[in-house]
């Protein structure tokens, strides 16, 4: 690996222990700190994770046009540290209202400057990572995607297991300590900016365009759309492709990458939007769950001590993560690749989308039961999250919910790091920040639906089940669409190109060996 990459990993690791330090706990904080009701927590914290993956939009735009993504992760980064310092302010109890009657706007705050921050840095941190390597060096890029994920995986465990345990010591006079909890995280997101800015020197850093690139590339496709309504069919034959209409202009590699970006973006943002849809669940619907069920997982019998939390608990997908994606990488696709077998990135992102919808059908079939003997126990169901972790004998254990994060976990193995993999390799080299960030904005548009239909389902009195088994349903709507708009797809290098310019420019990246 390059030099450069051992200072880009760490970052990544300390970014994600921060947002996975706070996230996965926000659910539970705005119920017992602010006072918010479980269908307000959930669009609160879902509107987090939307906001998250939406900023990324942003991030790309200025990283791609005027400032590089060196500049941009450092300037995020300087954003995502404020917020932090401010959710770990603000979480001091009474400090800005009395415990369970905070400002909703006030609570939110911090997190809206968090996901600017976060947002900002998301899509430059991978697609800074894929430019140390030559185009050419795919099997190297490949492990690279993969460790990278890794390290995502690693910092989003660690956090899991420490900050959910900080929670639960007592401080301010309060039987919880999230100011505490948010502190630790904020520290190491600190450290890990120092090592990213450490290592400047080491990295190939790409100048950026220099201009407003998705203004540049909206304005190159009306003048190309424009001049191809009014063009005579002869002129059109002497085109080829209706974007080399803006060719004068714009020069040929530029609307032929603009041909590459829209391409990328129908077999991957509007699909996939309904595996992130189920997948942005796991931390809000799977922890209602997991509220229902026996957290003494290791044993013990004290209704009134919680023993393993729904936060932590869902550290099985983290662990899972870690586990499948290295062996996936180094045994599965090698050896479907040794016997012939086309498993490429568009066959892993459908069958990881496949087993996320199965993971929701199977918590879906569960939930009856769960919600039964939860109510058979005499608790109460409207403070369910008050009895996080605790020991329920008349209760389901926690580990019923196994399966279906394994079948989640085996998913995101297969879909998630080929995705970001894949909104690289098939972008072209001015598009892929912006390529990459409409990735993370599936995942956005993916809470948006959650936020859309959560109220409403909440309105028309569905019961967990039942819910559940409609999101499923829709899910499998979003699988359908991929496959279709996938079997349809030709990969980039494959593609023949639109113009003579682009042409002899494409068989330059890919015949580079040295920078």
């Amino acid at each position: 690996m390059p030099k450069a990459v051992f200072f880009i990993l760490p970052n990544e690791f300390g970014e994600r222990f921060c947002y996975y330090g706070v996230q996965p706990n926000l659910n539970k904080y705005f119920r017992l700190i602010s006072g918010m009701t479980s269908v307000d927590a959930k669009v609160f914290s879902t509107a987090f994770t939307m906001l998250a993956y939406f900023f990324p939009l942003i991030g790309a735009a200025l990283s791609d046009s005027f400032l590089g993504k060196w500049w941009t992760i450092i300037s995020f980064a300087i954003v995502y540290l404020i917020g932090m310092i401010m959710v770990t302010v603000f979480a001091i109890p009474n400090l800005i209202g009395p415990v369970g009657q905070v400002s909703h706007f006030l609570t939110f705050l911090p997190m809206l400057i968090i996901a600017i921050g976060t947002g900002g840095i998301k899509p430059c941190v991978s697609s800074h990572g894929g430019d140390q390597y030559l185009p050419s060096q795919e099997a190297a890029k490949d492990v690279f995607f993969n460790v990278f994920y890794v390290a995502i995986n690693v910092g989003a465990l660690i956090a899991q297991f420490v900050v959910p345990e900080l929670t639960k010591l007592q401080c301010y006079g309060q039987d919880t300590c999230y100011a505490g909890a948010f502190l630790l995280p904020t520290i190491v997101f600190a450290l890990a900016l120092a090592i990213f800015a450490s290592g400047h020197r080491f990295y190939r850093i790409v100048p950026p365009l220099g201009e407003f690139l998705p203004l540049k590339a909206l304005k190159a496709t009306i003048l190309a759309a424009t001049r191809y309504r009014a063009a005579t069919a002869a002129e059109r034959q002497a085109k080829g492709h209706w974007l080399n209409f803006a060719e004068e202009e714009y020069g040929g590699v530029f609307v032929e990458e603009c041909r590459d970006f829209g391409l990328v973006l129908v077999p991957v943002v509007i699909p996939f939007a309904f595996c992130w849809m189920l997948y942005n669940q796991n931390s809000n619907e799977w922890s209602d769950q997991y509220y229902l069920m026996n957290g003494a997982i290791f044993g013990g019998k004290d209704p009134q001590k919680s023993y393993v939390q729904s936060a932590q608990y869902g550290n099985i997908n983290t662990i899972l993560i870690i586990l499948l994606v290295p062996f996936l990488a180094t045994v599965v696709y090698p050896f479907c690749a040794r016997r012939g077998w086309s498993f490429g990135p568009q066959r892993r992102m459908a069958t990881g989308f496949f087993f996320v919808v199965l993971s929701f059908a199977v918590s879906a079939a569960l939930a009856p039961m769960i919600e039964k003997a939860f109510r058979q126990s005499g608790r109460d169901i409207d403070n369910a999250a008050d009895y996080d972790g605790t020991y329920c004998e008349q209760c389901y254990s926690a580990w019923l919910q196994f399966p279906q994060w394994f079948l989640l976990s085996l998913g995101e193995a297969l879909f998630s790091p080929t995705g970001v993999q894949f909104t690289y390799i098939e972008a072209g080299r001015q598009f892929r920040a912006v390529s990459t960030s409409f990735w993370l904005l599936s995942t956005s548009l993916g809470s948006i639906l959650i936020i859309i239909l959560e109220p409403a389902f909440a309105d028309a009195g569905l019961t967990s089940g039942t819910k559940g088994w409609a999101y499923s349903g829709i899910g499998l709507f979003g699988f359908i669409l991929y496959c279709i708009a996938s079997y349809f797809y030709t990969p980039r290098k494959n593609r023949p190109s639109i113009n003579e310019a682009a042409r002899i420019s494409k068989e330059k990246e890919y015949a580079v060996q040295k920078y």
